[in-house]
This record gives C-alpha cells, structure tokens and sequence, in this order.
C-alpha cells in the first residue's frame, strides 16, 4: 500500500525532474515485487495451516484485528491498477487501454462483495467494545474509498463509450465509502473522548484516520476535473461540457471544504506520535507514515491544480520529498529491526 501509493505521488506532483517518472517506475516495480512475495508468503501460509483461512475471515478474539487486514489487498489492487494506467499505458498499444477497464470492473464487483460479506461476518461473529476501536475498522470500506482516484486516471485513455460508466462507477463507489466512514469517523471520536489514545508504539495507526478523507478529496476533484469525458451525452438534457464546468467547481469547493477536515486528522496523528516518541519502536504500524499522508500529498496536488497556485505546487514537492524520503526511513528501520530480531 504505501510503496504503491509513494509511485502514485511521484507520478503526479506537479514540479517534475529529469529521471523522476524513472524513480515511479522504479518504486511501482519494487511494489510490484512486494506484492507478489506477499501473496506467495500468505498463500504459503494457508497451505500449511489451511484453518487459517477462516480465522483470517472469522476471528471472534476481541483482540485480533486480522479480519480488518483484508481490505489491504483490495488497496493494494487499486494502487496498482492506478500505477498500471499511469506509467504503463503511455509506453503500450491500446491493449492495455482495454486490460485495464475489464480489470477496473473486475475489481469493483470484487472489492463491492468483499466490503458487503465482511462487515457482514464481522457484525455475526463479532462483538466489539468502543475501547478497541482502531483506525484499521475502516480496512474493509478503504478499496472503495480508492476506486474513485483509480476511476479518474483510467478515464483519462478510455474512449467515452467505456469512460463514461466508469466515472459513474467512480463517483458512486466513493459515496459509498465516504458515508461508511463519517460512521467510523464518529466511533473512533467517542473512543478518543472516552478512553485513552493507543499506547506509544501503536499510535502510528493513527494516521490511517487521515486518508479516507484524503483520498475522498483526490478522489472528488480528480472526478470533477474529468467530468467532460466521463459524463453521459447528453447529459439531463443538456451538453456534458457545460455542465462538466458546473460539476468541477462543485468539486473544488467540496475539497477545500474536506482538506482542513484531513490535515486536523493528520495534527492530531502527529501530536500522539511526537508525545510517545520516546516509547516508539519499529513495528507494521510505521507503514502509517506512508500510506495516509500520500492521500494526503495527492490531495493537495489536486488543490494546487485546481487553483493554479505556484505556493501550493511548491508545498506538494515539499511533501513528496518528505514522502519519499519517510519511505526510505521506515523501509531501513524495519529491515533493520527484522535483521537483529527486533520487530514489534
């Protein structure tokens, strides 16, 4: 997830250097390699110990989040699907216009279906207290909280016949997602409120909160900006054209109205974390630091777009750099404390 998304970043922020749509290619290669060993490791796993399967699905533990961490690979999915249409389809033959939309749709129905049987079997088998509330019970809803972004970067080489039910599917898929999370956006306040903040060295998770926000954002001005090619012809009568003008200011103002909204997330996130550095220790929750606040940076790079402002672009290369070089901290760190035994 936070390798493919840092790919995302690199290939979209505004101020671009010589070699640097090179270095995307390379992470989104390095992406790739990640989620072919890590599907090959948890296929390994099922394997040998086949009850897993349904532990992973139907845990009733209160203290095991595993079922959770399904919606990880359906994120992962789309940050490649994204990748594929961004870095791939420039250098290929139409052949990889049309791969990708019959992948777009196999995605959504699959991602839809797994996001209905999950909560499904969680709210079954599963009965929660407001104290164990993490960031991570949003996992489940989060691919379709992504289909919008990935809906409006497959549009861009799609002919209007194929683009236009994909960009509905995009807008829908991220209504969707974002009224499950103003849901787990209320739960996760009232555990604030009521209980303590999660210990030092989980506190990382945090950020995760920032990126449905984030990602709606992106998602909604992105959506916006193609509106010309997505929208139905005629559309409500009139031409798609003028009414794609109306659709994208809509779409800028609902962004500036969220982006606050996500940066608060992230200030808070970052306050926790600061406060118990002290305590911190390397562990899975440092992918944290990459996933959400790339939502975040893509974000701003479409309010920078919207608005023409140099200031805003200057601040979105500030953040890539930041993003890239946190990549590369938290990718040593952890390698380091696998090599002396010491992961959290």
């Amino acid at each position: 997830m936070s390798t493919g998304s840092l790919a995302v970043v690199l290939y979209q922020t505004p101020y671009k250097f010589p070699g640097l749509v090179t270095a995307g290619k390379v992470i989104f290669i390095i992406d790739l390699i990640f989620f072919a060993i890590l599907c090959i490791c948890i296929s390994l796993r099922f394997y040998i110990r086949p009850k897993l399967i349904i532990k992973s699905v139907y845990d009733s533990h209160q203290s095991h989040d595993e079922p959770f961490y399904l919606g990880a690979f359906g994120v992962s999915v789309a940050l490649i699907l994204e990748n594929i249409s961004q870095y791939g389809v420039p250098a290929c033959g139409p052949w990889l216009i049309r791969t990708c939309e019959v992948l777009f749709w196999i995605y959504f129905a699959g991602i839809l279906v797994a996001a209905v049987l999950q909560y499904q079997t969680l709210f079954v088998t599963r009965n929660f207290n407001i104290d164990s509330m993490t960031p991570s019970w949003l996992l489940p809803i989060y691919p379709l909280l992504l289909t919008g972004s990935v809906a409006s970067v497959i549009i861009q080489h799609q002919p209007h016949a194929s683009a236009s039910p994909i960009w509905i599917c995009g807008v829908a898929s991220q209504g969707l997602g974002w009224m499950v999370t103003i849901l787990m956006y209320a739960m996760w306040a009232i555990r604030l409120l009521c209980e303590e903040i999660p210990s030092p060295a989980m506190r990382p998770s945090m950020y995760v909160a920032v990126g449905p926000t984030a990602y709606t954002i992106t998602a909604i001005v992105s959506l916006g900006a193609s509106a010309s090619k997505g929208l139905p012809d005629p559309f409500l009568g009139e031409s798609p054209k003028a009414a794609a003008a109306t659709i994208y200011v809509v779409a800028v103002v609902a962004g500036t109205f969220l982006w606050l909204f996500a940066f608060w997330f992230f200030a808070l996130s970052t306050v926790a974390v600061v406060l118990g550095s002290r305590k911190l220790t390397p562990n899975y929750t440092w992918w944290s630091f990459i996933f959400p606040n790339a939502g975040l940076t893509l974000a701003t790079i479409q309010m920078g777009k919207a608005y023409d402002s140099p200031a805003i672009n200057y601040i979105c290369s500030v953040m890539t750099a930041a993003l890239f070089l946190g990549w590369l901290f938290v990718s040593a760190s952890l390698l380091n404390a696998v090599r002396k035994g010491r992961l959290g």
